[in-house]
């Protein structure tokens, strides 16, 4: 019923089309539980709450707004969307075929848009909500303390012999004043300048979801950290002499990757765009040399048969699904996994949003930064997979990068100039080291995200014990300092905890893993 009620604020057709209208018919009837006073949701557009004066109602910003552009939102997004899940979308279109595998990621692209904006919008709507109820508590509670719950006898009747049917007129104000008493319960725990989905599942759905989420979110989040200490780890191993005998060295590739991403994981967004964005040019480059180097080998490598003409396709073999040019749906697993894993990002879209909640401009055009990146990926993926896919055939590895080893790009070495084979091999270390590049920057987004997340779950305690042994240390010490400074203090210590806590086991574990 509660899935049921979220579903239907998000879709129904409401009466009154002017925000304005909404807003004053919120105010006037001193309740922000009437659907009907908000606006239809749209795919390409968020919902804006109006204030008294008019202008859009947003979180206090504690970001570098100057920083933090739609270009910074565009890099980000690309970066927390294209990780090593691309690696795998050449094998998919060998294995599924390329006409089901690009139908099944066409298909899971716009569903990931569409699930991406309901969280946006949902935050938009739970922000000003719990505004208006948080300032409202008394009066609504008032309001609904004269509806009472029917009174039943165990015979399907109620105390007056009515039916207790679910469709009466008895029950439906009472199931919807206890809906609204403990959405305005909830609405004084969130916080609308700094909330994560976790928030949303609390505020709409209730605790069990919460919890049910938030497993979910652990088990992600840790085994997809570890993966990419492993990742970054493995690699870096192999240029170091660790054998039995290596002793304390063999800690190295921990601490190096550590040294890195552990004091990203602990900043801002806003404060890692300049990395971010370099990233996300890595990751272009990457991308760019496998899909040109396979395009590139398909006319020049005719594979020693001289009576074909380029280009030069890998052979079909359908009869046993390695390699299909239409549809094998022995491989919709594998092709589906993928696909789902490489256009996810719904869980960090409260922290890509927040910096920009002062700017309502930019805020307005959200949805196209979220679309244009996910286009993007969508774009990737389908040259990538086509080009590598039918260049590599049933030799696709389950990570293509392990196909660039020494790739000659289908140039004969003995004919080539030396130069151009110096290129080549720079090229393709640069494929094959891309995975270990990426966790670089991978790694302390997903531990940002995950931080937050523990921080909002774990409740206030932390905060309010930071919070009181400052004052004391500063008391001690003779300084005085206002209680905003000390508050927001006790948060960023608080946040910067958990989001070691997130960030250390995946590093540790990654030793014995």
């Amino acid at each position: 019923p509660r899935a049921a009620r979220l579903l239907l604020a998000l879709y129904e057709h409401h009466h009154h089309e002017n925000k304005r209208a909404a807003s004053t018919s919120i105010r006037s009837t001193g309740s922000a539980d009437d659907d009907d006073d908000w606006p239809g949701h749209r795919l390409f557009l968020l919902s804006e709450g109006a204030g008294e004066d008019g202008s859009t109602i947003s979180s206090e910003s504690y970001f570098d707004t100057d920083k933090y552009t739609l270009g910074a939102l565009y890099c980000l997004s690309i970066n927390y969307i294209l990780g090593v899940g691309c690696l795998g979308i050449p094998y998919a279109f060998a294995r599924a075929g390329f006409v089901l595998c690009g139908i099944i990621i066409s298909i899971v692209t716009i569903m990931s848009y569409m699930t991406v904006m309901w969280v946006a919008e949902c935050g938009v709507r739970a922000e000003k909500e719990a505004r208006v109820l948080a300032a409202q508590i008394p009066t609504n509670l008032e309001l609904h303390s004269g509806e009472r719950e029917p009174r039943y006898n165990g015979t399907g009747t109620d105390q007056h012999g009515n039916s207790s049917s679910a469709e009466t007129s008895t029950e439906q104000p009472s199931e919807r004043s206890s809906l609204l008493q403990r959405r305005a319960q909830r609405s004084q725990t969130f916080d609308p300048s700094q909330y994560e989905v976790i928030d949303l599942v609390l505020y709409y759905l209730g605790p069990f979801h919460k919890s049910l989420y938030q497993i979910s979110l652990l088990a992600l989040m840790y085994i997809g950290l570890l993966a990419y200490s492993q990742v970054f780890c493995g690699a870096l191993a192999e240029f170091l002499p660790l054998g039995k005998e290596a002793g304390l060295i063999r800690f190295l590739p921990q601490l190096v990757f550590g040294a890195v991403v552990v004091p990203l994981s602990c900043t801002e967004l806003d404060e890692q765009v300049g990395i971010q964005a370099a990233m996300a040019c890595v990751r272009f480059l990457a991308i760019f040399i496998m899909v040109a180097g396979s395009a590139l080998a398909l006319f020049v490598d005719n594979r020693n048969d001289n009576d074909s003409t380029p280009p030069y396709f890998a052979p079909s073999m359908e009869e046993n699904c390695e390699m299909s040019y239409t549809a094998c749906f022995s491989g919709f697993g594998v092709a589906f996994s993928t696909a789902l894993f490489s256009q996810l990002f719904q869980h960090s879209v409260p922290g890509l949003v927040r910096p920009l909640a002062s700017q309502p401009e930019k805020v307005a055009k959200v949805p196209t930064v979220f679309g244009a990146s996910l286009g993007t990926t969508y774009t990737f993926y389908m040259v990538l997979g086509t080009t590598a896919a039918s260049y590599f055939g049933a030799d696709t590895r389950s990570s293509v990068n392990l196909n660039f080893a020494n790739f000659s790009y289908g140039l004969d070495p003995q004919t080539t100039p030396a130069w151009i084979m110096t290129c080549c091999r720079l090229a393709s270390n640069i494929v094959v080291m891309f995975p270990a590049l990426d966790t670089l920057s991978v790694f302390p987004l997903i531990a940002n995200t995950l931080g937050s997340n523990l921080l909002t779950s774990s409740g206030p305690g932390l905060q309010k014990w930071i919070y009181a042994k400052t004052k004391a240390w500063n008391k001690k010490m003779g300084t005085d300092t206002e209680k905003a400074k000390l508050t927001a203090r006790a948060s960023k210590i608080a946040t910067i905890f958990w989001r070691l806590v997130a960030a250390f086991p995946p590093l540790i574990g990654s030793v014995w893993a």
